[in-house]
């Protein structure tokens, strides 16, 4: 496996980088107090700071970290704190920082590098090369003379040669979806679960992947395996906070990074409610209910939104660092009486449509209005604070001109069609159809198809002028815009514009060059192609809003197992006959079942119907 390949996630729109280091034969094993951080004055990204390095001839360092980055900090302190390295990048260099969690574009740039990404560009923006993780200071300072000796001598060009160019895929996209599951397969651990083996990271997409093929594609091994997966992830979830660590180290999942990050929550809250809704097994929503219980209970802004990480080790001003070994090895009053671990309180678009959706796969495992109630406050919260043009901006802001950014309109456009999905109020159906218009106008590639990382920015020089496709966001833009598509096409009798971008999405950055380079992060892209390609199974319900029996029904189809479901709901005599009472019907391409008026019956009716009108493909 690439180097590139070692970090977690997206994005998110979504995914959260591994916070790694590369040195790791002379890393320190302790970190010292936070009081002795790097005397360098960082510059802000900005136009300011790129023109002082072409007016001044400065080599541009790009310092891009995340504010729970353990590594992030330790080069801070041995490696930025250096005083003869701090005098070089003062005299050469102009040295910018970045907040990984606060700059999505610039994170999906360097995130395969990890945190912290080090990037060095010519004076004029152009890039030289990029490091991950934690440099030593003996190493680094060689590095940065060599650096400036070739500046000065006019031979400072990047060392590596760049990507050579990619088309989009053209004709059917299931070949690449069986060269994409292959490539996921590879990476599968037999013995303990999940994907890949130096580090375990609890990846959600490959998760939910595992499940999709065994029911779509006939494969019950794949259930079996998604749940060794998560019966080890529980491993490396907090027992006394609850809340999951970003991942765990030594190839087993018995030696977590207590980072916690809004992204890993919200995928693992997803993917135990998945499991219990596919086994039927409740004992899948005890972990599930951990972890979301922490993200309500501490994680949560008084006005509902949630925000993005808790770092992993206690860092304070007037003493030691507590490394999160020990630190969460006690009791809840012991870690109290230290103090706490820094929560970032930002609240993000991407991480908050994340958890939205999760919340609402809750609520589908558990008819708990609680879980409702946490997504429909995170989405009210954002609808007041983050909205712009019809999307979303990343961070709450009043200016509506600037960036606006794929993995947040994604994210939250999945988000309120889940809600959606689980209240039948179409208030959230408009909203979402208004952040996809907005990525269809400002994010989409006229030409070749895909979606731009983010909006155009005027202000962008060198290689940031050159626009990226992300392979992950894309794949969950194509996800929200199908899934879009099915509850606005009349049950298959109208076109949108939606269902042709979502296909445009997965062929643009669904080449085999570009998936082999993402190594095992492309389960977003992959359950995108998946999207794409499955028919859908329409899930109706028929019935008063207020009656108990409509209520029950919904909650009912909720809870089926079933990824190719669009689940809405209709007044008697809409779509469907007035029977006398509330009732489901379910309809695929070619036929439509009879009415299902018994809630306890429905998951039995519905595997009946189902079976005989949609069997499974097989690959």
């Amino acid at each position: 496996m690439s180097r590139a390949r070692l970090v977690a996630l997206l994005s998110t729109l979504a995914l959260a980088p591994a916070c790694g280091h590369s040195d790791s034969a002379s890393a320190p094993t302790s970190a010292a107090p936070v009081a002795h951080a790097s005397a360098l004055a960082w510059a802000e990204w900005g136009p300011d700071s790129f023109a002082r390095a072409r007016d001044d001839d400065r080599i541009i360092l790009i310092n891009v970290i995340a504010s729970w980055c353990h590594w992030c900090h330790v080069m801070d302190e041995k490696t930025y704190g250096d005083p003869e390295i701090a005098a070089l990048l003062d005299e050469h260099f102009v040295t910018i920082r970045v907040d990984s969690d606060e700059r999505p574009d610039v994170a999906e740039r360097y995130r395969e590098w990890g945190w912290p990404a080090t990037a060095i560009l010519t004076p004029q923006a152009q890039p030289v090369l990029a490091l991950r993780g934690y440099k030593r200071p003996e190493k680094f300072k060689a590095l940065l003379l060599e650096l400036i000796a070739d500046r000065d001598a006019g031979t400072l060009a990047m060392r590596t040669p760049p990507p050579p160019e990619v088309r989009p895929v053209e004709g059917s996209l299931g070949p690449v979806r069986d060269a994409a599951t292959a490539q996921l397969d590879h990476y599968f651990h037999e013995a303990l679960g999940g994907w890949g083996e130096l580090q375990k990271y609890p990846f959600p997409a490959p998760v939910e992947h595992s499940l999709v093929r065994a029911r779509v594609y006939d494969e019950p091994k794949w259930v079996e395996r998604a749940a060794l997966t998560l019966a080890n992830e529980i491993k490396i979830i907090d027992p006394v906070w609850g809340g999951i660590y970003q991942y765990s180290v030594a190839g087993d999942w018995d030696h977590p990074h207590y980072e916690k990050i809004t992204a890993i929550q919200a995928g693992a809250i997803e993917n135990f409610a998945m499991m219990a809704r596919v086994s039927g097994e409740d004992r899948w929503l005890a972990p599930a209910r951990k972890v979301a219980d922490y993200m309500v209970d501490m994680m949560r802004a008084p006005e509902g939104g949630f925000f993005t990480s808790q770092d992993a080790d206690l860092r304070r001003h007037d003493g030691p660092t507590v490394l999160g070994e020990d630190y969460y090895a006690r009791s809840d009053a012991g870690r109290r009486a230290m103090g706490m671990p820094r929560i970032d309180e930002a609240v993000y678009a991407d991480l908050n449509g994340l958890m939205i959706r999760a919340m609402v796969e809750l609520y589908a495992a558990t008819g708990d209005p609680k879980d409702l109630e946490a997504a429909s406050r995170a989405a009210e919260h954002l609808v007041s604070t983050h909205s712009a043009r019809g999307g979303f901006t990343h961070g709450a802001k009043d200016d509506s001109e600037g960036i606006l950014y794929l993995r947040d309109q994604a994210a939250m456009g999945w988000g309120l069609l889940a809600l959606h999905r689980a209240t039948g109020d179409d208030v959230w159906l408009d909203r979402a159809q208004g952040v996809a218009q907005l990525m269809l106008d400002e994010l989409e590639d006229p030409e070749h198809g895909g979606f731009w990382a983010h909006t155009s920015d005027p202000d962008a020089v060198g290689v940031f002028a050159e626009r990226r496709k992300p392979v992950e966001e894309n794949g969950l833009a194509a996800r929200y815009l199908i899934e879009l598509h099915r509850y606005l096409d009349d049950d298959g009798q109208a076109q949108t514009p939606y269902q042709g971008a979502a296909q445009r999405a997965v062929a643009a950055v669904g080449q085999t060059r570009s998936l082999k380079k993402e190594g095992r992060i492309i389960g977003r892209i992959l359950l995108g192609i998946e999207a794409v390609l499955m028919p859908t199974v329409d899930v109706t319900i028929v019935g008063r809003d207020d009656d108990p029996e409509t209520q029950a029904l919904h909650r009912a189809a909720l809870r089926l197992p079933e990824p190719r479901a669009v689940i809405e709901r209709s007044l008697p005599g809409e779509r469907y006959p007035e029977i006398g009472k509330p009732a489901v019907y379910l309809c695929t391409e070619n036929a439509c079942s009879s009415p299902i008026a018994d809630p306890l019956q429905l998951p039995r009716l519905a595997e009946a119907f189902l079976a005989q009108s949609l069997p499974p493909s097989s690959r």
